[in-house]
């Protein structure tokens, strides 16, 4: 907690109703900063996983309806920024930052504005975004250095005004050496963790399974996540044959167990991709990383320095790739030591929630101390 300063309220506000790395970002940084002595509230929809999550975790969560198109939307945040006394919102997707960004620019406490990009999606040049993302905020995260510099550099926004904040692994969680599980056989495992969509590459994931298992018959994949992609790759799957090689596993909460059994994590993902948490979880646990370089990826996946980087959409990439970690030992070493090193200095969990807690006392350095 900022010493000499009040009890600072925290908004969040998230329209999306789905359950991936932004919404999971979420609800561990509010968690994080409670703990830090901040009182940290969440807006989203009631039907929304992150609703859900937050109730079970006791963190004060409100069910908001975000529509653009109805003045209801806006009062009720404004009602809410107000009554709570809200010191600083942080909003996270489109349609919930236009609806409380305004609210917090009419309600009468006036609450400082962090707009937060989670993706690397390229940002329109129109005026509206320059006024969500550039005249209207005080601040604006980003998930990676690379989505900050496009921003700069194409959508020509403020500099000052923008922080690249990753997301932290959370150390104590992702233990090396530490977490218990259970190999069925002794076959290489392969894995990707994450929700299933057409962005995040799975289908040429697939496609290379043919190819390593000219190579390397012992050897299995497993799909971690669930998503709207679900069905297509179950097809997929069975159009290639190679039912016996991969295993969908569908939603799962035991990634530390999950990530621990495996030899080697895939992230196939071809765009939108800030810095991922799987690949931060599986190199805080020695696990090497083959991704692809897309988004911010590059600025911790080094290619054969701390994993792995290949080019998206490419199968054959993924397969040499495969071959190249579970045949080179001394390469595999060499990427899991660097990569370990990397993640403790830059990426933990406390590192991430202790730039946040910086950019607060920024923000709230001219209000009025208690």
């Amino acid at each position: 907690m900022l010493k000499g300063y009040k009890k600072l309220t925290i908004l969040h506000t998230e329209s999306s109703k789905g359950w991936g790395g932004q919404e999971i970002r979420i609800l561990q940084e509010a968690l994080g900063m409670r703990d830090r002595g901040y009182r940290v509230l969440i807006a989203t929809e009631k039907d929304s996983i992150l609703f859900q999550k937050a109730l079970a975790k006791n963190l004060e969560v409100f069910p908001i309806h975000f529509s653009k198109y109805n003045p209801l939307s806006f009062l009720k945040i404004k009602s809410l920024i107000e009554k709570e006394k809200v010191d600083i919102l942080n909003t996270h997707s489109s349609k919930d930052s236009w609806i409380a960004t305004i609210a917090a620019k009419i309600a009468y406490n006036k609450p400082k504005i962090i707009r937060t990009r989670h993706l690397s999606t390229p940002i329109s040049k129109s005026y509206a975004s320059k006024i969500i993302y550039d005249l209207i905020p005080d601040a604006v995260i980003t998930t990676g250095e690379i989505i900050k510099e496009r921003m700069v550099k194409i959508n020509k926004f403020d500099p000052t005004k923008i922080i690249s904040i990753p997301t932290g692994v959370d150390l104590n969680k992702f233990r090396v050496n530490e977490i218990n599980h259970s190999r069925k056989n002794d076959c290489f495992l392969v894995g990707t963790i994450g929700i299933l969509r057409s962005w995040k590459g799975h289908e040429y994931l697939l496609r290379a399974v043919p190819l390593v298992i000219e190579k390397i018959k012992d050897i299995h994949f497993y799909i971690v996540g669930d998503g709207p992609q679900f069905k297509n790759l179950k097809k997929l799957i069975t159009q290639l044959e190679i039912e016996r090689y991969v295993s969908m596993t569908g939603y799962r909460e035991d990634i530390p167990e999950i990530i621990s059994s495996l030899d080697v994590l895939v992230h196939p993902s071809i765009a939108n991709e800030g810095v991922p948490q799987s690949i931060l979880q599986a190199l805080a646990m020695k696990i090497p990383v083959i991704a692809c370089d897309t988004g911010s990826i590059r600025e911790i996946i080094k290619n054969n320095q701390t994993g792995i980087l290949i080019e998206p959409k490419n199968p054959y990439a993924i397969y040499k790739a495969i071959l190249k970690i579970l045949t080179d030992r001394e390469l595999k070493l060499q990427i899991i030591e660097n990569a370990i090193k990397l993640v403790r200095e830059k990426y933990s969990f406390e590192g991430m929630l202790c730039k946040i807690e910086r950019l607060y006392k920024t923000l709230m350095r001219n209000v009025v101390k208690n």
